[in-house]
């Protein structure tokens, strides 16, 4: 189903408000640092980000939540098998923090300026710190195993008529090829949209099938 973008404002003024300006990350913890949120992400304070821009940050202990992420990877062989682990475990995730976060209604492929320092909406830097947190810790507990994961990516400059929008990226080990996991596409607690990155980097807007 695709979700209609509401809420946009004229002018790049207040997507610069969300935080939606390009910077050069190398590695996930370069992101991280320019956010402020923990270089080395912990599962017992791990660091969410809401509001828009990352401008509240919520710490949620995800311990008692981790098995159901740990069952997603449970039966994965190949590479495309532990995309689709991902994915889902990103939607376990955000099921069980939601309602810590305030961020359970929070919908899918919705861009609303007025929401900027709202704590129960995230925009896609919000999502993109989150994914990227959440798939950090799932490499650090040794379940990602066919991908390294890279630093959020962006798509857009204003003057390519596109808005600037973030993901967080992994790649594929054997083929060298970038995915994009891209939790904002969805309404909080479905899975990730997971999809090749150049796909992602030249298309627009909404997947027709997200």
């Amino acid at each position: 189903m695709v979700r209609a973008f509401s809420g946009f404002v004229v002018g790049a003024s207040a997507l610069l408000l969300a935080g939606c300006v390009s910077w050069d990350w190398s590695e996930p913890d370069d992101f991280f640092a320019f956010y402020e949120l923990p270089e080395q992400p912990q599962m017992a304070d791990a660091t969410f980000c809401h509001a828009y821009g990352c401008q509240v940050r919520s710490q949620v202990d995800l311990r008692p939540h981790w098995q159901a992420v740990r069952d997603e990877f449970a039966n994965v062989k190949t590479a495309s098998e532990e995309r689709y682990a991902m994915a889902q475990a990103v939607g376990v995730i955000e099921t069980a923090v939601g309602p810590i976060l305030g961020t359970a209604d929070d919908p899918g492929g919705v861009l609303n300026a007025a929401w900027s320092g709202n704590p129960d909406y995230q925009d896609c830097i919000d999502e993109a710190a989150n994914t990227t947190m959440v798939l950090v810790l799932m490499e650090q507990d040794g379940l990602i195993r066919h991908h390294n994961l890279h630093s959020p990516s962006i798509r857009g400059a204003f003057i390519d008529g596109r808005w600037q929008h973030y993901t967080a990226v992994i790649e594929e080990t054997a083929t060298e090829e970038r995915y994009v996991v891209d939790s904002w596409f969805r309404t909080n607690g479905e899975p990730a949209y997971v999809m090749p990155f150049q796909e992602w980097y030249t298309g627009y807007g909404i997947p027709a099938d997200a």
